[in-house]
């Protein structure tokens, strides 16, 4: 009968009390909203941080447009274009009829005109032949690589809405100047001989890189990215420092960190599916905006794989030390209580 009021005052001095117990509510709250927000801000940090890597860092965003220019979709899109553009500029429907002139006769026989045409087409040919090869040229990426790593300067500058440079924001589009393909042709040409190589002016061939309703909306948050980039990493790893900190018992707040984690970087990776169909429905070029966005996203896709794959193993962990340690504490438990059974006096039999 005396041992039960000693042991009421230790059970209520353990939980601390009322105060105590209330104490214990606030810091799981406190702890909850810390796992929470820490989540949020590491699922926003690897978007901002990955961006700002993709598009600022000029080797970065070379080499992710390494992976547009050898496609061969993009490298024809490039040669019909540069050779249209050539083909303009030195005139080959004014050269046709130049030499429908020098034939001598205001309308010259069908025979010489199918021989002009011929003459003309085999010209379109030709300078088409100049360009498929260099396009499909090792040549072609250094050229392009070039162009890129000059460019990407202009590519903050154009975010920046600038546009001091060759890479160029316009309205919806976000386009790479390829003038310099043009010269690199126009060179072949003169070393070919080609009698008209002379009277290719310097041209502005532009190819659009994107065109989408994303980019004005691109420009509008690049300082917002930058912030986050810089800033949300350290508050996602001051909010977990305090989560784990405060919490009552920290394995259960990591496997709410991991559980979080895991539901959002799913979300993450669905919400990148889900933009990629509504990017290339926006898009102006939809037969390459696949390749674009997958190209400058593919690396985001990775990190939030990766982020997922840590979740689910932090929530595995979790679940086993949990299991583990309830086991210990069970083993421990039966443990005390042999002991107290074996240090207790046999009562006489009667």
């Amino acid at each position: 009968m005396s041992e039960t009021p000693t042991e009421e005052p230790a059970a209520v001095e353990k939980d601390g009390g009322s105060g105590g117990g209330a104490w214990r509510v606030v810091r799981w709250i406190v702890a909850m909203l810390a796992c929470l927000l820490a989540v949020v801000a590491v699922t926003g940090a690897v978007a901002a941080y990955y961006a700002r890597l993709e598009l600022l860092t000029t080797d970065r965003f070379v080499e992710r447009t390494d992976v547009i220019a050898e496609d061969e979709q993009v490298q024809a899109a490039i040669a019909e274009r540069v050779t249209a553009e050539i083909a303009n500029a030195i005139d080959v429907d004014a050269i046709t009829q130049q030499a429908s002139g020098w034939a001598g006769v205001e309308d010259p026989p069908a025979y010489v005109k199918d021989l002009i045409a011929s003459a003309a087409e085999s010209l379109r040919a030709y300078i088409e032949t100049e360009v498929n090869e260099f396009v499909a040229s090792p040549g072609f990426l250094k050229v392009w690589d070039a162009a890129v790593t000059e460019a990407h300067s202009s590519l903050v500058s154009a975010l920046e809405g600038d546009n001091a440079g060759s890479l160029v924001a316009d309205g919806n589009t976000l386009t790479l100047d390829l003038g310099r393909v043009v010269e690199v042709v126009k060179e072949r040409l003169a070393e070919n001989d080609f009698a008209y190589a002379a009277d290719i002016p310097a041209i502005d061939a532009q190819y659009v890189l994107v065109d989408s309703d994303q980019v004005p909306e691109l420009q509008e948050r690049t300082d917002q990215l930058k912030w986050a980039a810089t800033w949300l990493p350290w508050i996602a790893l001051a909010l977990l420092i305090i989560a784990v900190v405060v919490a009552p018992r920290r394995w259960v707040a990591a496997l709410v960190v991991g559980l979080l984690a895991a539901i959002l970087a799913g979300t993450a990776l669905f919400a990148l599916s889900q933009v990629r169909e509504e990017f290339i429905r926006q898009a102006g070029d939809a037969s390459f905006a696949p390749l674009t966005y997958d190209a400058f996203t593919s690396g985001l896709k990775g990190s939030y794989l990766v982020m997922l794959i840590a979740a689910i193993v932090v929530v595995v962990a979790s679940v086993a030390a949990m299991v583990l340690r309830r086991e210990r504490a069970q083993a421990e438990a039966l443990t005390a209580r042999g002991r107290a059974r074996a240090g207790r006096p046999r009562r006489p039999r009667a």
